[in-house]
């Protein structure tokens, strides 16, 4: 789009002048290393928490196609188990809750219930650049909607969980009935300009709704308001495939309902490096995994 081409100049242009950096300057830090070879079961204390969680049934939701992994952000996760680093950390403070994967290959990992998908969505758009991506957002959508857990999550497998306050999440989506992450972006009309895969926004908002992200989103069982707005992502993901983060847009604007916005420290990204009361890292941007001093190798 010309819009998203003049900005990209603009903004090359003015590093190349010194006039703006690439990013900005991160104080220096001292956090302990985090790999994925140390982790231990978190124990919960809190009586109050143990019950809450025993009494509801909780699944996680992954979406991996295309057997080759790629990850957007630009790391390099070619040397982790699929799902991982989100997985392995997941387990530390979920021990019991179901895992669930939706794939087009056989993706078998011990414990891992694997939803193989022979006949994906949207083969007649198979021509379009990101349609991995149009499938993966897709499936998370319908992996919540297919769920017959309490608390139903989808969540990228780039992530990694720093502590305990994920269970904070339980209780929002128990509250609020379906979330979904802040973004770092600004209105609409900065995602159609400064995105990957995006499409104009035609309604009568004129671009200027509120972006959010897509890691983790989450759904309860008891949330009609919820399925309704899923349903209509996969929808319009089948009619107009394009960025997730339009697609729900989209479908806010279409039903008039919105899920409850997740604060950023629930997806920590690139640019919100060190924001503080950080949950859940999302490492697929390296400049996340280095300033929290996650080995990723």
């Amino acid at each position: 789009m010309l819009g998203t081409l003049i900005w990209r100049v603009r903004e090359a242009t003015a590093v190349l002048l010194g006039r703006k950096k690439t990013q900005k300057e991160l104080p220096k830090q001292n956090f302990s290393e985090k790999n994925l070879t140390n982790l231990k079961p978190f124990k919960i204390n809190d009586e109050k928490l143990n019950q809450f969680l025993s009494g509801l049934s909780i699944e996680f939701i992954f979406s991996e196609f295309n057997e080759e992994r790629v990850n957007a952000g630009g790391a390099d996760l070619s040397q982790q188990l699929r799902l991982d680093p989100s997985l392995s950390t997941l387990k530390k403070y979920f021990p019991n809750a179901k895992y669930t994967v939706y794939s087009d290959f056989d993706l078998k990992i011990e414990g891992i219930n694997l939803k193989k998908i022979e006949n994906p969505v949207l083969q007649d758009k198979k021509n379009l650049k990101r349609h991995f991506y149009h499938l993966a957002d897709y499936y998370k959508f319908k992996g919540m909607l297919e769920s017959e857990a309490d608390i139903a999550i989808s969540i990228d497998s780039d992530m990694y969980v720093l502590n305990d306050n994920v269970y904070s999440l339980i209780y929002l989506t128990e509250k609020f009935g379906f979330c979904v992450p802040n973004s770092s972006a600004q209105s609409m009309n900065f995602e159609i300009e400064t995105s990957l895969d995006t499409i104009p926004i035609t309604d009568e908002s004129k671009g200027f709704g509120t972006t959010s992200n897509i890691t983790p989103m989450t759904l309860s069982k008891k949330s009609e308001v919820g399925k309704i707005f899923y349903q209509n992502c996969c929808e319009i993901m089948e009619k107009e495939p394009s960025r997730a983060s339009i697609v729900m847009w989209k479908a806010a604007w279409k039903t008039g309902n919105y899920p409850y916005l997740l604060p950023k420290e629930f997806c920590v990204c690139r640019g919100n490096e060190g924001l503080g009361n950080e949950v859940i890292l999302h490492v697929g941007h390296p400049s996340v995994a280095q300033f929290y001093n996650v080995r990723l190798q």
